[in-house]
């Protein structure tokens, strides 16, 4: 079911456009857009995410890095030292969702597939995922629901190594774009807080290329120095 999943969403290049919206019981609403490029292969995965809106936080940006069987490094500029800084994925970012949530590492987990069941009238296939050895992550262990029609998560519950819930993502809809079905409208509660965190997405592009400059530290320099708009 992963794997098919992975097939499906896989695209050389990917231009995303994504609005959050993080409602707190102790905080004002919060709203960011976010602009999400993705360049793909067997071997990698580089995401670059920037943040547009609010106007005044457009110097935020991040490169992740993805490799076939290495940790994920995700990379910031800080352009009061002029200095990169690396880390992993489990620092916490919008609403208290970590860059894990935000990019998937599905390659950090085993996959069995626990059985089907009903979901609103639609088939679902029940799968969980225990985190490899040797692997870090907050996150000890998730369960899946995939739809049997699109195989597209429906549900997808986090637990950390206690078997505590620590977040939930409901899908609220789905699009299709350039022939393909795309989740489109998800939510997602952070029972580590009273925090609820709405990811729309605006804007879904699958371009045949895109600027290699784009996955550089160079423009992740640029955009933090706020040289670009």
């Amino acid at each position: 079911m992963v794997a098919e999943y992975l097939k499906r969403d896989a695209s050389p290049f990917r231009k995303q456009r994504v609005r959050l919206t993080i409602t707190s019981a102790t905080e004002p609403q919060k709203v960011y857009e976010l602009e999400i490029w993705r360049k793909q292969t067997d071997a990698e995965t580089l995401t670059l995410t920037h943040v547009v809106q609010p106007a005044d936080e457009s110097d935020l940006a991040a490169l992740s890095i993805e490799r076939n069987g290495q940790p994920t490094t995700n990379v910031t500029y800080v352009s009061s030292t002029d200095q990169f800084r690396e880390t992993g994925t489990n620092k916490m970012f919008f609403g208290g969702l970590t860059a894990q949530e935000l990019l998937g590492e599905w390659d950090k987990y085993d996959y069995s597939l626990l059985g089907e069941k009903d979901l609103n009238g639609v088939k679902v296939y029940e799968v969980e995922g225990t985190l490899k050895p040797a692997t870090e992550s907050v996150i000890a262990k998730t369960r899946t629901l995939f739809r049997a029609d699109n195989y597209l998560p429906a549900e997808l519950h986090l637990f950390d190594s206690a078997g505590q819930e620590l977040r939930t993502f409901l899908v609220k809809k789905y699009q299709s774009v350039a022939g393909r079905e795309a989740v489109w409208l998800m939510e997602a509660e952070n029972h580590l807080r009273p925090t609820k965190v709405t990811i729309e997405t605006l804007s879904l592009d699958f371009p045949d290329k895109a600027d290699e400059a784009m996955f550089t530290r160079d423009r992740l320099k640029q955009l933090s120095r706020k040289e670009t708009k």
